[in-house]
């Protein structure tokens, strides 16, 4: 929001801007835009506001100039004579008039979300712990804080830099150089999630590093294991927990505390794991099975199409394409295709109540008689659908919106979700054990229901 010429100025999603003259009374500005506007501000008379791939600039916060930006814009600042707009790819645009804008190298292709300027110095911070800093707007330099925080806004108060981000991430800096952590938040991104006589097992990554997180019941939480490759996806099955991620990366581990990593034959990304007939399947770009988890051995994937998600129940492997696909099998290494829907990915799989549910980018999916595929009804549920759990005679998924919001649906059927409650993160796991769901998800998402 900006204030400007005895008026207020605010804007949102999908093109929304609205304007009031004394902060209560809001009434919108028809611009007739589809597009997401991320930021306003005020400066030389003029409104300037940023969003996707557009700028917006106004003399009086009602008639708007449409002026095409090179990328996602996700903040824009005026300060000593200079716009300063940035972005996801560590896009960085000066302008001295808010119309005609330069690109300036930043140094990263992270995505910034916050701007800031003291007497002397330009501070902008975003994800994975970045910050930038400069003189003149041109010239940056870059630092990344301890912990990779995700950082969404950054103020100067006259003394001192104060940069906010999710997780509760909280650090200050008297220089914009030297950072103290008051809250050091989280950059975990969490990816999944499995349930094990021992308890639940989290991975993902933090930074460069992935993650194992365990606990006994899905409350408290302990990081056990950090190794250098990105975790995306734990299973349990013969007495073990089965985590795997980027590189052909494989971990054991008999308790969720003592993990071991494994040889494997590939060295590309793994998404999924799940065990059944006595075996464990692995899938992502490469498609790896082992009888006790130890030993793995490489077979071609199903039609060459790449992997997202994997569960096993009445006997069948199932296996879920980035091209929209699923794919059966009995033993984990002959693949049948039963649904091709020609269209985005799907990820989520679950097995329970005689029924498989699946779960992605728009869709949600039943199977209760062989492969007759139903879709659900939802069209109250967000676009993105990661995944799907079962447990206590109901079916639960997550998704979300939109950054940094999301949801969590339940039913009994796989068709009808009725209940629906919004999350405060964005998440991206759930999975039932110990008579509760646990999701996992971004900034170190971890939430147990009830």
């Amino acid at each position: 929001m900006a204030y400007g010429r005895g008026r207020y100025v605010a804007v949102g999603m999908e093109g929304l801007v609205l304007t009031s003259g004394d902060g209560r009374a809001w009434e919108p500005v028809p611009l007739g835009l589809d597009r997401n506007l991320w930021g306003v501000a005020f400066a030389q008379g003029r409104f300037v506001a940023v969003g996707d791939h557009i700028i917006l600039v106004s003399q009086d916060g009602r008639h708007f100039e449409t002026l095409p930006a090179p990328g996602i814009l996700n903040a824009v600042a005026f300060a000593q004579g200079l716009f300063l707009a940035v972005g996801w790819g560590g896009l960085i645009l000066t302008s001295q008039d808010g119309r005609s804008w330069h690109r300036q190298a930043s140094g990263t292709w992270k995505g910034l979300f916050g701007i800031a300027r003291s007497e002397r110095l330009w501070v902008v911070v975003g994800e994975g712990g970045t910050v930038l800093t400069s003189s003149d707007g041109i010239r940056w330099h870059q630092a990344v804080l301890e912990g990779a925080p995700f950082l969404t806004g950054v103020a100067w108060n006259g003394s001192r830099f104060v940069a906010v981000g999710w997780g509760l991430a909280l650090y200050t800096s008297e220089d914009g150089l030297a950072w103290e952590p008051l809250h050091p938040g989280t950059g975990q991104q969490l990816w999944s999630v499995a349930f094990g006589p021992q308890g639940f097992v989290a991975v993902g990554h933090e930074g460069p590093m992935g993650v194992v997180l365990f606990s006994p019941e899905g409350t408290a939480w302990t990081l056990e294991a950090r190794v250098p490759a990105w975790l995306l996806g734990v299973g349990w099955g013969r007495g073990q927990y089965v985590a795997v991620g980027e590189r052909g990366t494989i971990l054991l581990s008999p308790n969720g505390k003592r993990w071991v990593k494994v040889e494997t034959p590939v060295q590309k990304w793994l998404y999924a794991v799940a065990y059944g007939e006595d075996r464990f399947v692995a899938a992502g770009e490469a498609l790896l099975l082992s009888r006790e988890g130890k030993v793995w051995r490489a077979f071609p994937l199903p039609q060459e199409e790449t992997l997202l998600g994997l569960t096993f129940g009445a006997g069948t492997f199932l296996a879920a394409g980035e091209k929209g696909s699923l794919y059966a099998s009995r033993d984990g290494i002959r693949w049948e295709k039963v649904l091709s829907l020609g269209r985005p990915w799907l990820r989520g799989l679950v097995h329970g109540n005689g029924r498989f549910v699946a779960s992605g980018h728009g869709k949600v999916l039943v199977a209760q008689r062989g492969w007759d595929w139903e879709e659900a009804s939802a069209p109250h549920l967000p676009k993105h659908l990661p995944s799907v759990a079962h447990g206590d005679g109901r079916f639960a998924l997550v998704g979300h919106p939109r950054p940094g919001e999301g949801v969590v649906a339940f039913s009994e059927d796989g068709l009808a979700w009725d209940e629906a409650h919004p999350l405060g993160n964005e998440p991206e796991g759930i999975a039932y054990g110990q008579g509760r769901f646990v999701v996992v998800g971004n900034c170190g998402t971890l939430l147990s229901w009830p």
